[in-house]
């Protein structure tokens, strides 16, 4: 039976000429799990918002759009859904409002936090949770109701990758269980492809195809398609080699010394750590959901104080903060930042007129990343620089930002995204509680590893 089915479906933002979707045509099945693919601004989350009823944006629908049964959704950002302070309250909330009473809504309660590993959060306030247990939370608060549909736009995104394993295990788990349907958007297919039945490809507003994942592969090697690169590593020629990053070169231009900083009294986010970055080199930092990286650039930058410790710097420094609409403060795009030779580079004209809050997320990212270019710093720092990013324009940043260092600039990025770190990377460093444990150049780094490493490193190491 099909639970979803779109016949010659278009639909337009008010006030935009061009079709955010055009003439999409595509069903899905009981129980079928669809990846859905396409580079930044493919309309993936307009369709995804439109197939659930109360998340629908304004605008002219043409054609038809049916969904039999009821319908969950999960974002990016698993803040932005919450409606209590406590797991406990997030998960009783859409049964209690259901009619159930409480004998049975305490029963669902703690089988669906059992499910999904929460029991022992229940209790915790949710704002004390790791950025991996924020996502497994919003996803049980969907999953209590038992929809027939499961839309997901790129839950792992903001998850460094043990976490994001933990959430994809779990879906596969929960996929098999219940038999939902399921349909993903994605940038990378590296951690769904076992699981999903089907791929489909938007690509401008239309689809390109929707079949399953191995003629799907098939398509995009043989079509050489830009996106071919969102295919696990094991279905691409490219081979991972650092050896021209084996040494760490270049003087210290960054430097930060026994830091501690705290946002609260006796809970140190910050605790003893030392950092160095090295001048014209791109400098990344990884490590897990909550470890203070973040908090590590904002006190880089001056944005935030350390309480003890010293950062020394005689260079400019500029930041890009992980959620990038803190930058926006204008009306339009146009207002953000003068548009010309850097929005070129980050193909984001045409925007000028939209308000930043208007745009996908991909060019909200380039947009902020423009307006962090356009103060000249001579230090950039990133905090998750690819959020957003599909595997073409993550290209396109990586050659950017070896321009930028040939031009002088000096890169520091923080990031989950493990294959970019390993691409880009002159300098790697490990975070872990607050404390840099490791840093070392990229070859060295990586061969050090050995869960927290890019997927090619693994693949080669396995003799793939």
């Amino acid at each position: 039976m099909e639970k979803i089915k779109c016949e010659n479906m278009s639909f337009s933002y008010p006030a935009r000429a061009a079709k955010a979707l055009s003439d999409i045509t595509f069903s899905l099945d009981t129980g079928e799990f669809c990846a859905l693919i396409g580079k930044s601004a493919s309309g993936k989350s307009t369709l995804l918002k439109l197939l659930k009823a109360e998340l629908a944006p304004h605008g002219a629908l043409d054609g038809s759009v049916t969904v039999n049964g009821t319908v969950g959704y999960v974002g990016q950002r698993a803040e932005e859904g919450f409606v209590s302070d406590r797991v406990r309250g997030e998960l009783a909330f859409s049964p209690t409002n259901a009619g159930l009473d409480g004998d049975a809504v305490e029963l669902l309660v703690a089988e669906t936090a059992a499910y999904f590993h929460l029991d022992a959060k229940l209790d915790a306030e949710i704002r004390t949770l790791s950025g991996g247990e924020k996502q497994i939370l919003s996803l049980a608060a969907v999953m209590i109701m038992k929809p027939d549909v499961l839309l997901l736009d790129e839950p792992a995104a903001q998850l460094d990758p043990v976490s994001a394993a933990l959430f994809v295990d779990i879906l596969r788990t929960m996929h098999r269980d219940f038999h939902t349907t399921i349909l993903m958007a994605e940038h990378t297919l590296e951690q769904i492809f076992d699981i999903a039945d089907s791929v489909m490809l938007l690509d401008g507003g239309a689809l390109s195809f929707k079949t399953d994942k191995m003629t799907a592969t098939e398509r995009l090697v043989a079509d050489n398609h830009e996106m071919k690169a969102a295919l696990p590593v094991k279905y691409l020629d490219t081979v991972f080699s650092a050896d021209d990053r084996a040494e760490i070169t270049g003087d210290t231009v960054l430097s930060a010394k026994n830091l501690y900083f705290a946002f609260e009294k006796g809970r140190d986010v910050l605790c003893g750590l030392n950092f160095k970055v090295y001048e014209h080199q791109i400098n990344a930092v990884i490590g897990p959901n909550a470890c203070g990286k973040s908090t590590l650039l904002k006190v880089l930058s001056g944005v935030k104080k350390p309480y003890r410790g010293k950062v020394k710097t005689k260079d400019s420094i500029a930041v890009l903060p992980q959620n990038v609409y803190d930058l926006f403060t204008r009306d339009t795009c146009g207002e953000e930042v003068p548009f010309g030779d850097v929005t070129a580079r980050l193909g984001i004209d045409g925007i000028q007129d939209f308000h930043p809050y208007d745009i996908a997320g991909g060019q909200a990212q380039r947009l902020a990343l423009a307006k962090v270019l356009h103060t000249g710093a001579d230090i950039i720092l990133l905090d998750e620089p690819t959020q957003g990013f599909d595997c073409v324009l993550k290209q396109e940043l990586a050659a950017l930002l070896f321009d930028l260092c040939a031009e002088g600039k000096t890169i520091v990025i923080v990031t989950h995204d493990l294959q970019f770190a390993g691409d880009v990377a002159d300098v790697c460093a490990f975070m872990s509680q607050g404390r840099i444990v490791a840093q070392k150049a990229a070859k060295p780094f990586f061969e050090s590893l050995h869960f927290y490493t890019a997927p090619l490193v693994r693949l080669n190491r396995n003799g793939g």
